[in-house]
């Protein structure tokens, strides 16, 4: 067992690597009386067979629902008692846990959360009603044309990679699993090995760690673990996907190939998004909406995903504007290809995301959210303080080499035309 000191500009933090797997981050915040505690679980979605796709949302819907020691009720009234907020999350690359409370109620919080941890009961009464809730979802999900078109997106991006898959699953498979399903689920993926727990508040660092030794104690290892990612394999060409559900406007996205986590063009792409699609004065946002009033909706995303990305440009629009909206998009697009940003619009992306990026770390949660979220994409907690300085780094040379490998390379277009509903 390891213990480790870090330095950082706000105070020491404390590395401790437990016998079963578990690492353990420890944030010391003196400014406030709030104890945040974040738990990631490798692995996530992409855990998930084809035949079980859906077992975790649900999984994780019904964790809070009831455990061994009380009933979902018995659950809401001890969260509320303690003032304390606490959720289970599904996501492609791990699972988590977490939640914060004030300082005076953290070690009954604490209880709480190894409680839902370690002891959920499935009852199969809330089974059904989450079961039955996650089939509503996914019934109206296809309501929605940016549902439909990103859907559609993720499908010829990733081929057969999970993250291709709905994170809600499929009507099928939901309505199949039984609750053995989602109690082997459980003991199968919710593992101390390769986990990280992440503590962040004014609790002393040695009453911590004898109350995390004893979560430490209660959750031994041996279990199955995270299975192994692999790689999202490389786009061969590109292609043209049109979807016609009956909706009254349409709809288009245009999806690249991009970094994953971990490349050291990371930080560039970041940039590159956010100059192309951050915000209201933003190239995609002046020229396709504001000035050429061809859509009513246009912006870009670039997800962080360990195991390959997607940098994703999107525009709601008439139907007339389909075409005219397209073309503009592509000219938007190539001029970033054409030639490197200007100083003052670099400076100003990366004042954006920086920006963003402190003002996303107000709160104890989050602030344990980023040290447990780096280092479980394998950069370690270290790089909540990298990351910015690695943004300030890029140079314009840097985000144009990228923009021609990127946004010349193979591509997928998903067009959602217009079919209005039958009268």
């Amino acid at each position: 067992m390891a213990v480790v000191f870090v330095a950082s500009t706000a105070g020491a933090v404390m590395v401790r690597d437990f016998p079963n797997g578990l690492k353990w981050i420890h944030r010391p915040v003196k400014h406030n009386r709030i104890v945040a505690v974040q738990l990631f679980i490798p692995g996530g979605l992409l855990n998930e067979p084809a035949e079980k796709v859906g077992v975790t949302a649900l999984t994780t819907a019904v964790m809070l629902k009831g455990t061994t020691v009380r009933n979902a009720l018995q659950l809401a009234q001890a969260m509320e008692g303690l003032g304390a907020s606490f959720g289970v999350d599904a996501q492609p690359d791990c699972l988590s846990v977490g939640g914060q409370v004030t300082l005076d109620n953290w070690k009954s919080a604490f209880d709480l959360f190894e409680d839902i941890l370690l002891n959920p009961s499935f009852p199969p009464s809330e089974v059904e009603k989450e079961r039955e809730a996650l089939l509503n979802a996914l019934r109206t999900r296809h309501e929605q044309i940016f549902v439909v078109a990103d859907e559609r997106l993720r499908r010829e991006l990733y081929g057969d990679h999970p993250y291709a898959r709905a994170e809600e699953g499929e009507e099928n498979t939901v309505r199949a699993f039984t609750r053995e399903d989602l109690v082997s689920w459980h003991r199968e993926r919710f593992r101390p090995e390769g986990a990280v727990l992440v503590t962040a508040g004014p609790v002393p660092s040695a009453v911590l760690t004898r109350r995390v030794s004893q979560l430490v104690e209660r959750w031994p290892s041996g279990g199955g673990g995270a299975r192994a990612g692999r790689p999202v394999a490389p786009l061969a060409q590109s292609k043209i996907a049109v979807e016609t559900p009956e909706f009254e406007q349409s709809y288009l996205m245009i999806g690249h190939p991009a970094p994953a986590v971990g490349d050291r063009r990371y930080p560039v792409m970041k940039l590159l998004n956010a100059l192309l699609g951050g915000g209201m004065s933003s190239p995609l946002f002046r020229e396709v909406r504001e000035e050429g009033t061809l859509a009513y909706e246009v912006s870009s995303f670039y997800p962080s995903r360990r195991w390959g990305g997607s940098f994703v440009v999107y525009a709601g629009m008439d139907p007339k504007n389909l075409s005219l909206a397209e073309e503009k998009v592509r000219r938007v697009l190539q001029s970033f290809v054409d030639q490197p940003p200007s100083a003052q619009d670099l400076a100003d992306a990366q004042s954006y995301i920086r920006g963003h990026y402190l003002m996303d770390h107000q709160t104890n949660a989050r602030l344990a959210w980023y040290l447990g979220w780096w280092e479980l994409l394998g950069l370690g907690h270290e790089y909540d303080l990298v990351y910015p300085r690695d943004v300030a780094g890029v140079s314009a040379e840097e985000i144009h080499a990228l923009a021609r490998e990127i946004l010349s390379g193979p591509s997928i277009t998903v067009r959602v035309e217009s079919r209005p509903p039958a009268r």
